[in-house]
C-alpha cells in the first residue's frame, strides 16, 4: 500500500486551505479588454490551480457565460468593474453550481445594482462579501483542523491511509450537505412553478378558449 504520510498532511493543511483572493481594491476601475481580465484572474488566482497548466478564465469561458446570460454584454469589447466583479463570482460557483443555478442567483444582483447610477454598487457589495468571507475563514480553517484531529483519533492505531481518506469523507459530507442547502436556497428565490396537473389544466383551458373563438368567426 502507498505510504500516506498524515503527519505531513497536517503541516500542509493550513496553507493548503488558504487560497488566493482578490482584494476589493486591487479590482481595476477602469475599463479592460478580454486578454487583460483573463490575464489579471491568472495572476491574482492562481495559487488557487491544481496543476500549474490549469486556466482561472479564458476567452471561451466569457464567451460562454455572455451567451448563457450570466454577464452581460461587454462595451465595445471593454469589460467595466462591474463585469470582473461577476466573473469573480461566476469562477467560485461553477465548482459547484449549475450554470443555471448560478444564472437564478446572480441575475437579480445584475437586474438591480450592475452599473448601478446611485445607491448601492457591485463595488459596494463586492466589499462587504468579502469581508464577511474574511471573517468565516477563521472558522472553516479552525473546522477542517478539527476534522482532521478527528479523523486521526478515529483511526489512531490504523495506517495513514485510512485516517486520510476519514477527512476526506467527512469533508466531502460537508461539501454534500451544504451544497443541498445551497441549492434550496437558490430554488425558493424562484417563482413557484405550476404543477403538472396545473399545466395540463391550463392547456386544456387555452384549447377550449381557441375552439370558442374559432365557433364565433
Amino acid at each position: 500500500m502507498k505510504n500516506y504520510d498524515f503527519n505531513k498532511i497536517k503541516k500542509q493543511i493550513e496553507q493548503w486551505i488558504q487560497p488566493d483572493y482578490i482584494y476589493p481594491e486591487d479590482i481595476p476601475s477602469i475599463e479592460l479588454y478580454m486578454d487583460q481580465i483573463t490575464t489579471f484572474m491568472d495572476k491574482q488566482l492562481a495559487g488557487n490551480k491544481r496543476h500549474p497548466e490549469d486556466k482561472i478564465l479564458t476567452k471561451t469561458m466569457i464567451n460562454n457565460y455572455s451567451k448563457n446570460n450570466l454577464l452581460p454584454p461587454s462595451d465595445k469589447k471593454k469589460y467595466s468593474k462591474d463585469h470582473i466583479i461577476l466573473l469573480i463570482y461566476i469562477y467560485y460557483l461553477k465548482n459547484f453550481l449549475s450554470i443555471n443555478d448560478i444564472q437564478n442567483l446572480l441575475a437579480p444582483m445584475t437586474d438591480s445594482y450592475f452599473h448601478a447610477e446611485s445607491g448601492t454598487t457591485m463595488s459596494d457589495i463586492y466589499q462587504s462579501i468579502f469581508e464577511l468571507e474574511q471573517q468565516y475563514g477563521i472558522h472553516i480553517r479552525e473546522s477542517m483542523q478539527e476534522v482532521c484531529k478527528i479523523a486521526e483519533e478515529q483511526f489512531e492505531e490504523s495506517d495513514d491511509y485510512l485516517k486520510t481518506f476519514a477527512m476526506i469523507t467527512m469533508l466531502s459530507y460537508d461539501i454534500y450537505a451544504k451544497k443541498q442547502l445551497i441549492e434550496r436556497l437558490i430554488d425558493s428565490m424562484q417563482p413557484p412553478q405550476p404543477t403538472k396537473a396545473e399545466r395540463k389544466e391550463a392547456k386544456e383551458l387555452a384549447k377550449q378558449k381557441e375552439k370558442q373563438a374559432k365557433k364565433e368567426l
